[in-house]
C-alpha cells in the first residue's frame, strides 16, 4: 500500500511537470494570439473604385470571415485628400466613403478596429484635435480619442495584450508637401507617457503609428516604448520592400507596404510572448505564419527567447479559403513530417520535434509547404536559431529606418549651400587675380574655370547668386494659406502657421533638389552666357564658329537657361499648389522665375565695364584663346566678332 501511494504521487508530479512544460509552444493553442495590420488605404473620390471595393471585401472576407482577429490595426492615411494634380485638401466625400464601408461591413463589431490618422488625413486641417475635424467625425477611434490612445484586452489564458496608437501628425496640419514628417508636441508626449504607464504590466505591448520613427521628431518616445516588443507603421508605401529593423535598444520596427496600390496587409502572431509575422497581398487562397521557431533575424531581447529551446512542437498558424489537406515540414532540406491540426485550435498546425537537436548556435533553414483541397499551395520559409542571442545585420532597411532623416535633410541642404557659396567666393577671388589658364590642363575644366571667373567678376551676378544662396538660410521661401483659414510662412528652419511653430519638414529635401536641379544649372547657363558675351565684346574680326562650338553655345546658353526657368516655375507650382496665393506671393514662387529671366536677359546686354578684372585685358584674352584649343589639331581658334554685334 505504501508503494502504491508513492507511485501515485510520482505519477501526479510527472503529469503536472508535463503540463507545465507543454504550456508554452506545445501541441495546444495555449497562449496563442494573432491580429492584423493594414495601412495607407487612401480612400479617394477621384476614381480608383477598385481600391475601395477590395477594401470592403477585405473587411468582409478576411477580417470577418477568414482570420477573425480580435484586433485590427489601421495605421493611417485612411483617406487620400489629394487631387489628381498636386494640390491637397480635406475632402469630406472621402471620409464618408470610409465611414460607409465600416458601417456596411459592420467590421467594428467583429474586431477591435484601431484606426489612427496619417499625414494625408491631416492635410489642410487647421485643428486636428477639434470636434470639427473630419478624422474626429468619421473615423472609428477619432470619435473617442482626439490623439494617441491605448487598447488592452485579456484572453482566456489570462494573457493581457496592449496596443498604443501614437498620433504624430503636426498640429495644425499643413497641406502637402510640408506635411510629410511626424512631430509630437509636448502635450501629446505627456499623453503618450500616461498611456505607456498604463500598459507596463501587460504580457505584450505593441506600439503603432503612421510614421517610421526615423521620419519623425519624437525625442524621448523610445524611452516610453522601453517595454514594447514592436512598433508598427506605414507611410513609405512599398517603394522599398521589407523595411524591418531592430533598434539598438531591442525594439522591433516593422514598416508595412501600402493597401493603396499594392493591397498589402500583415498577419502577426504572438505565441507564448514571441512575435512572428508575414506580409501578404490581398486575395490569396492561403495565409500562414510560422510562429515557432521564430525567424532569427527578428528575435529581440524583449521576448522570452528561452522558450524556443524548451518548445516541444513546431507551430504554424494557417488561414485558408478551402480546407487544408497537407502541411509538409522540412529542416535543412530534410523532411521532418506532416503537421496536424491542434485539437483545440482550428487554425494551428503542430508537429512534434526535438528542439535540442537544433540548439547548436547555428542557423537552420525551415520550410513549410501547405496545400489545400483545391490544389492551391503556399511555401513559407525562415531561418531560425534557438540560441537566445540576437543577430545583427546591416541592411538597407537599417539605413532607411535607423538614420534620422530630418537631420540628414538639414545636413544635406546646409552642405550644398555652403559648397555653392564657397565656389562663388573662390572664383570671385580668382577673378580679381586673373591668370592665364594652363594649356596642359583638361580643356573642359579650363573652360569651366574661366567662365566661373568671368561670371563672378560681374558684381550683379556675384551678389545676386550669393545673395540667393544666403536667402535660403533666412527665408521665408513660401507664404500663403498653408492650412484652411490661416496664413503662414515656410522657412528653412521651420514653418510658422497662425503663430505656431512646426519644425522643418520637406523643405530641406525640396530645397536640396532645387539647388541641384535649378540653382546650379542656372549658374552654368549664366556663366556661359556671360562668357560668350565677353567674347563678342572683345573680338575684332568675324568669328568662324564650328558646328560643335555652335551646338555647345546653343545648349549652354539657351537650352539650359530655358530649362532652369521652366523648372523653377514648375517646382514652385508643385510646391505651392495646396496654398492659396502662395505661387504669386512667395519669393521662391513666380518671383524667382521672373528674377531668373531678368538675369539671363541682362547677360545678353552686358558692357565691357561690367567685367571687373584687376589684370590687363591681354592676359584674359590669352586665357580665352588657350581655353578654346581645337581638340583635333590643338590650334587656337581665333576669337572674333560675330556679324551684327556692336562693340560698346
Amino acid at each position: 500500500m505504501k508503494y502504491l501511494l508513492v507511485f501515485l504521487l510520482l505519477f501526479v508530479y510527472n503529469q503536472q511537470n508535463g503540463c507545465l512544460a507543454n504550456e508554452f509552444l506545445g501541441s495546444t493553442g495555449q497562449h496563442l494570439f494573432y491580429f492584423v495590420h493594414v495601412t495607407d488605404i487612401h480612400i479617394t473620390h477621384f476614381g480608383n473604385a477598385d481600391r475601395m471595393d477590395q477594401f470592403e471585401r477585405f473587411c468582409n472576407e478576411i477580417i470577418k470571415s477568414m482570420i477573425k482577429p480580435r484586433v485590427t490595426i489601421v495605421s493611417g492615411d485612411l483617406t487620400h485628400n489629394r487631387d489628381p494634380a498636386f494640390a491637397s485638401d480635406q475632402y469630406e466625400e472621402e471620409w464618408v466613403i470610409y465611414k460607409n464601408i465600416l458601417n456596411r461591413t459592420n467590421v467594428t463589431q467583429h474586431t477591435a478596429w484601431l484606426d489612427m490618422r496619417g499625414n494625408h488625413d491631416d492635410f489642410m486641417d487647421p485643428n486636428p484635435e477639434s470636434n470639427a475635424s473630419y478624422y474626429r467625425i468619421y473615423s472609428h477611434q477619432g470619435r473617442v480619442h482626439k490623439g494617441s490612445y491605448q487598447y488592452t484586452l485579456t484572453t482566456g489564458d489570462n494573457d493581457t495584450y496592449s496596443f498604443v496608437g501614437v498620433d504624430m501628425c503636426p498640429r495644425p496640419g499643413a497641406g502637402r508637401p510640408f506635411n510629410f514628417l511626424g512631430h509630437i508636441s509636448k502635450e501629446e508626449m505627456d499623453n503618450i507617457r500616461q498611456l505607456s504607464a498604463q500598459t507596463k504590466n501587460s504580457n505584450t505591448t505593441i506600439f503603432f503609428g503612421h510614421y517610421p520613427l526615423s521620419f519623425t521628431y519624437s525625442n524621448g518616445l523610445d524611452e516610453l516604448m522601453a517595454h514594447a516588443v514592436a512598433y508598427l507603421n506605414g507611410h513609405l508605401h512599398s517603394g522599398i520592400k521589407h523595411l524591418y529593423a531592430r533598434h539598438s535598444n531591442g525594439l522591433l520596427e516593422l514598416e508595412l507596404g501600402d493597401w493603396k496600390d499594392n493591397r498589402r496587409f500583415r498577419l502577426i502572431t504572438i505565441d507564448s510572448g514571441i512575435l512572428s509575422f508575414e506580409d501578404f497581398r490581398f486575395d490569396q487562397p492561403i495565409y500562414a505564419v510560422i510562429s515557432n521557431p521564430k525567424a532569427a533575424k527578428f528575435k529581440t531581447s524583449r521576448e522570452p527567447l528561452s522558450r524556443l529551446s524548451e518548445s516541444t512542437h513546431i507551430r504554424i498558424v494557417i488561414f485558408s479559403k478551402f480546407p487544408i489537406v497537407d502541411v509538409r515540414v522540412s529542416i535543412d532540406g530534410k523532411f521532418l513530417g506532416n503537421a496536424i491540426k491542434a485539437v483545440d485550435h482550428e487554425n494551428l498546425y503542430v508537429l512534434a520535434w526535438n528542439a535540442s537537436s537544433y540548439n547548436d548556435g547555428r542557423l537552420h533553414d525551415l520550410t513549410v509547404e501547405i496545400k489545400d483541397n483545391q490544389n492551391n499551395a503556399l511555401k513559407s520559409e525562415n531561418q531560425f536559431s534557438l540560441a537566445t542571442t540576437t543577430i545583427t545585420a546591416w541592411t538597407r532597411s537599417k539605413i532607411i529606418l535607423l538614420i534620422h532623416w530630418p537631420t540628414f535633410g538639414m545636413i544635406s541642404i546646409i552642405g550644398a549651400l555652403c559648397v555653392y557659396i564657397l565656389v562663388l567666393v573662390f572664383y570671385r577671388y580668382r577673378s580679381k587675380r586673373m591668370t592665364p589658364c594652363c594649356a596642359g590642363c583638361f580643356s573642359l575644366w579650363n573652360k569651366f574655370r574661366l567662365r566661373m571667373m568671368i561670371l563672378c567678376s560681374i558684381d550683379l551676378y556675384y551678389y545676386s547668386l550669393i545673395g540667393l544662396a544666403f536667402y535660403h538660410f533666412l527665408g521665408p521661401w513660401y507664404f500663403g494659406y498653408l492650412t484652411h483659414g490661416y496664413f503662414g510662412a515656410v522657412f528653412l528652419w521651420g514653418t510658422v502657421i497662425h503663430g505656431m511653430y512646426l519644425p522643418p519638414d520637406m523643405q530641406t529635401f525640396m530645397g536640396t533638389i532645387q539647388i541641384v536641379l535649378f540653382l546650379i544649372p542656372l549658374t552654368l547657363s549664366l556663366n556661359s552666357s556671360c562668357y560668350y558675351r565677353y567674347q563678342q565684346l572683345q573680338s575684332s574680326v568675324n568669328l568662324a564658329e564650328s558646328r560643335c562650338d555652335r551646338s555647345i553655345r546653343i545648349f549652354t546658353v539657351y537650352i539650359i537657361s530655358i530649362y532652369s526657368i521652366l523648372f523653377v516655375l514648375f517646382w514652385a507650382y508643385v510646391t505651392t499648389a495646396s496654398y492659396k496665393l502662395a505661387f504669386i506671393l512667395s519669393p521662391f514662387g513666380l518671383t524667382l522665375g521672373i528674377v531668373s529671366l531678368l538675369l539671363y536677359i541682362k547677360s545678353q546686354r552686358l558692357k565691357l565695364s561690367d567685367f571687373r578684372f584687376q589684370t590687363a585685358t591681354d592676359d584674359l584674352n590669352s586665357s580665352i584663346a588657350e581655353s578654346n584649343l581645337d581638340d583635333d589639331d590643338e590650334r587656337p581658334i581665333v576669337t572674333g566678332r560675330r556679324s551684327g554685334v556692336k562693340t560698346n
